[in-house]
C-alpha cells in the first residue's frame, strides 16, 4: 500500500504545474559520534541504524545516514562487548515549511515520504558507564595529567618521539603557542594518527592537546 502510495505522488509530481523539486537539501546526513566516559573520549565500534538501514563507525569518527522520522539507535561495543546504547530523535528541519511556498502541498509529501524533512542532532556524544574511563598510574611529581595507553612517559619529548610525524608535532606546538603554553610538549599517547600532547602553562596550569593527524584541539586545561 505504500509503495503504491509513493507511485502515486511521483505521478501527481510529473503532473503538477509547481512541481516536486525538494528544498529541504537531501535524503543524507553527515553527524559526527563520540563515545565518551568521566568526559573523556573512549574508542568504540558503534552501529547507527533506523527503518532506511544501519551503518558502522569507529568513534570518534563521522558517519553518514539516511534521513528518517524514526528515531537514530546507536549501540556500541569494546572488545566484542556492547557498552552502551542511545536513542536520538529526527527533528523537522526548519526549511521544510519553506517548500510549502516553493514546492506546494505535494513538495512537503515527497520531502516527508523520503525522509528530507527530517533531521537528527549534528553530533552525537554517547555517554558510556565512568568505568570505561582510561585510568591509567600518575607519574610522579605530574598528579594532573594521567598516561593513556601506548604512553611512554609523560616526560618524553614529542620532538624526540619517532611515532609523531613532523605535520602532527608542528600542529600541537601551534596549539601550546595559541594558549601561550610551552612548546616543549611531551607525549602522553600515541595510537596511529590519534595522539595526544601536555604542555606546561605559564599560570601552572597543564594544557592537553587531542590531535587526530594534523588536526589538534586543545583540551580542558587541568590545575597542576
Amino acid at each position: 500500500m505504500q509503495h503504491l502510495w509513493k507511485k502515486g505522488v511521483v505521478l501527481a509530481c510529473a503532473l503538477t504545474v509547481t512541481g516536486c523539486a525538494s528544498i529541504v537539501g537531501g535524503r543524507y546526513q553527515k553527524v559526527a559520534v563520540d563515545t565518551r566516559a568521566a568526559d573523556q573520549s573512549v574508542r568504540a565500534d558503534c552501529t547507527l541504524s533506523n527503518g532506511n538501514g544501519s551503518v558502522r563507525v569507529v568513534t570518534p569518527g563521522t558517519a553518514v545516514v539516511h534521513r528518517s522520522a524514526q528515531s537514530l539507535n546507536v549501540t556500541c561495543e569494546k572488545d566484542g562487548k556492547q557498552i552502551a546504547q542511545q536513542a536520538y530523535d529526527a527533528n523537522l528541519r526548519g526549511m521544510f515549511w519553506g517548500n510549502l511556498l516553493f514546492g506546494g502541498v505535494i513538495g512537503i509529501v515527497v520531502d516527508l515520504s523520503n525522509g528530507s524533512a527530517q533531521h537528527y542532532p549534528d553530533k552525537l556524544s554517547v555517554m558510556l558507564p565512568s568505568s570505561f574511563a582510561l585510568d591509567a598510574p600518575v607519574p610522579a611529581g605530574n598528579s594532573s595529567s594521567p598516561l593513556l595507553p601506548g604512553a611512554s612517559t609523560s616526560s618524553g619529548l614529542a620532538s624526540l618521539d619517532r611515532r609523531v610525524s613532523q605535520g602532527m608535532f608542528n600542529a600541537a606546538q601551534n596549539v601550546a603557542a595559541s594558549h601561550q603554553c610551552n612548546r616543549a610538549i611531551h607525549v602522553l599517547m600515541v595510537d596511529g594518527k590519534r595522539a595526544m600532547f601536555e604542555s606546561q602553562c605559564p599560570d601552572t596550569s597543564v594544557v592537553q592537546i587531542e590531535c587526530e593527524g594534523e588536526s589538534c584541539t586543545a583540551m580542558q586545561p587541568s590545575a597542576s
